[in-house]
């Protein structure tokens, strides 16, 4: 019976000093943590930038990391001997081509692969026994790590699925426009990849940009980033595009249909309602292309049967280059602001 106690005793404690343990991370304060008596420690090591906590800007799409640099460490270490670590990692920007590697004091280390993006999680497992390990990133790039996992199963990740954009073939064909069609951006996710929504049947498709909410009680805005581009896409064709935002200097930008009047001071940084103006688009799609960046606050799209006073047939003089156009209420009623002179919305120039 003494021998059968002591057996069941002796397993017992095995499987319990067997058990998994995983860190993770919430806060800067958890490069520093102990748990089931082994304890981790992120360091700044050799390398000439520390190591920090990267809140995510979606949660549901990217978690929140510990951010890692060349030349930073983890070091783990127990009283007992350590037998099998993984580390769930990813490179932490989608621009940096580069995948840091990862080199191990001890053990054998086995990489997970290269990760594509920062949403492109892979798993490092470490094997051996000691009773600490210290683990040191080389080579270029960077890493954010998600999760450590001792002694535990093999970590599968959690793949996410993103929802498949929309395409030109999501619209409506017997969609009947507002006049004119106004495309805000969503107060929805904020994700620094390409992106599309449509709204009031209006497709807009943007390479690389990002849907921001505004810090205040504003609405949301989106960005189309440098070198990227921007596309408008309708099923009847569209006369043109005001794009209400923001235009950095020297924006000096081109469209596959139509023509460009930038409502801005190429010198200057400059908002505008709108800041540029696509004028004889003609075409049920339209592709801005941007070599810096363009931030809009909101869009309006035009068509044939729309009757405004940016497209008139007669009406408002053309838009000059270096001068910036707004619209606003007074009274009630929308009017234009634009080379120094007011006009009401059918056109009309109004008295001072």
């Amino acid at each position: 019976m003494r021998r059968l106690f002591a057996f069941c005793f002796t397993l017992c404690f095995a499987l319990f000093s067997m058990a998994e343990t995983v860190f993770t991370f919430t806060s800067a304060a958890d490069m520093n943590q102990t748990k089931d008596g082994i304890t981790i420690n992120i360091a700044q090591g050799s390398g000439s930038t520390a190591p920090d906590y990267k809140v995510s800007w979606n949660t549901e799409y990217q978690p929140s990391d510990m951010r890692l640099y060349l030349g930073n460490t983890i070091t783990i270490s127990s009283a007992e001997a350590l037998q099998n670590i993984q580390m769930v990692f990813a490179k932490s920007c989608a621009s940096n081509k580069e995948y840091a590697g990862l080199s191990a004091s001890t053990g054998t280390l086995v990489s997970g692969g290269t990760s594509e993006s920062w949403s492109d999680w892979k798993v490092d497992s470490w094997s051996g026994s000691a009773t600490q390990v210290v683990f040191t990133l080389t080579g270029k790039g960077q890493r954010q790590i998600q999760k450590i996992v001792i002694d535990g199963e093999p970590v599968v990740i959690d793949t996410v699925v993103p929802e498949p954009l929309p395409t030109a073939e999501d619209l409506d064909p017997n969609y009947v426009y507002p006049e004119p069609t106004s495309v805000a951006p969503q107060d929805t996710t904020v994700l620094k990849k390409e992106y599309a929504f449509i709204d009031h049947n209006i497709l807009v498709y943007c390479t690389q940009g990002s849907i921001i909410k505004a810090t205040d009680t504003t609405d949301a805005y989106f960005n189309c980033n440098a070198n990227y581009t921007l596309t408008f896409t309708a099923t009847q064709p569209i006369k043109g595009v005001e794009i209400d935002g923001f235009v950095r200097k020297a924006f000096n930008a081109s469209c596959d249909h139509g023509t460009i009047q930038y409502l801005t001071d190429v010198d200057y940084d400059m908002e505008g309602w709108p800041a540029m103006v696509l004028l004889d688009v003609n075409s049920t799609s339209v592709t801005l292309s941007c070599p810096k960046q363009l931030r809009c606050y909101g869009v309006r799209v035009y068509f044939q049967e729309n009757p405004d006073p940016l497209f008139p047939v007669e009406g408002i003089e053309p838009v000059k280059p270096a001068t910036v156009s707004y619209k606003m209420l007074r009274d009630g009623q929308l009017i234009i602001l634009r080379n120094g002179k007011t006009y009401d919305a059918t056109g009309k120039e109004m008295g001072q």
